[in-house]
């Protein structure tokens, strides 16, 4: 082999578009499996995450882009990894999306507002307290529901009612 083509060789191996073949998240660092040509597998491969946010992309059509550290193949670094097939489209200009495989998703509007689509439910925890909106309506647990600064929670009270064993009429607004 010439010193050329050796050269070329390396260096055409700095970068490498890889098929990812797993994904690993158990441990401190996310690793991959990857396929770097055709029946060549490396597998424990670190994948770089922006700070702050995580994915586990479904390995069935996920892709990546494999950097040989210091031109050691055996060494190699995946840059955040892709998967076409689950990617969301149809964003405006300037909107910001988050989604999974399944079709949940959050949108930040270019004007202003944010959309937010799940198929199962939305959990909000704050310290004790947890809201879960579902098909089936909302459930609080923990704290107390105000509104207007008033408690509407399973403990408020109603003045001006006769104790007795009837029940209240139904709010008349």
């Amino acid at each position: 082999m010439s010193d050329t083509s050796e050269i070329y060789g390396k260096l055409r191996g700095l970068v490498r578009r890889v098929v990812v073949r797993g994904v690993d998240d158990s441990g401190e660092m996310q690793t991959a499996t990857v396929e770097v040509a055709d029946g060549i597998l490396r597998e424990k491969v670190e994948v770089l995450q922006p700070f702050g946010f995580s994915s586990n992309p479904p390995a069935d059509g996920a892709i990546g882009i494999a950097l040989a550290i210091g031109g050691d193949e055996g060494d190699m670094m995946l840059l955040p990894l892709g998967n076409p097939s689950s990617r969301m489209g149809g964003l405006d200009k300037g909107d910001i999306g988050i989604a999974n495989a399944h079709g949940d998703r959050v949108v930040v509007r270019k004007g202003g507002g944010i959309d937010i689509q799940a198929a199962g439910s939305i959990t909000l925890k704050v310290g004790g307290v947890t809201m879960v909106l579902s098909a089936a309506g909302v459930a609080f647990e923990g704290g107390t529901i105000t509104h207007n600064g008033t408690n509407i929670g399973d403990t408020h009270v109603h003045g001006g009612v006769a104790r007795g064993g009837a029940n209240t009429d139904p709010p008349a607004n």
